[in-house]
């Protein structure tokens, strides 16, 4: 396993782009990322708005085609940048769900990861990319190991 920042990155965008197993993805993401101290000082709040309606737009889709039951839209609770690595990573709330997300703007693509908060072990994860100048409901695909959209 990578030790450095920048190879720990490259690592994760080699899990998502080949890995099948997403609950893999998104443990790496949480285990070895998010604590390592290098990687919370790159931390930004994201001020690019055409990432955020990005994730927005993922969060549109997931609340109608995963059918989660909220009485509202879903909501960003905070939203990061690392330049460097031009990576984006927030957290939301989808009725009695929270959620993670990432997003590598150079590989267009990320992964969320939704979990319900009544005490069931439910998680429901979408590798997705998001196209420019596409509906996007015609730009978000689940997709399947080693296939980019």
């Amino acid at each position: 396993m990578p030790t450095r920042l920048a190879g720990k990155i490259k690592q994760l965008k080699t899990l998502l782009v080949d890995a099948d197993d997403f609950s893999v993805i998104m443990n790496y993401f949480l285990d070895d990322l998010v604590p390592d101290p290098a990687f919370q000082a790159k931390g930004k709040p994201l001020k690019d708005k055409t990432i955020e309606q990005r994730f927005r737009g993922v969060l549109e889709i997931l609340h109608e085609r995963l059918a989660v039951r909220s009485p509202g839209p879903a909501q960003m609770m905070a939203a990061l940048w690392l330049k460097d690595f031009e990576l984006a990573h927030g957290a939301f709330a989808l009725g009695n769900r929270l959620g993670m997300a990432f997003y590598f703007r150079d590989l267009d693509m990320g992964l969320s990861a939704l979990g319900a908060l009544d005490g069931s072990m439910e998680v429901m994860f979408a590798r997705f990319s998001v196209y420019d100048g596409v509906d996007p409901g015609k730009s978000f695909h689940i997709d399947r190991s080693k296939r980019r959209h």
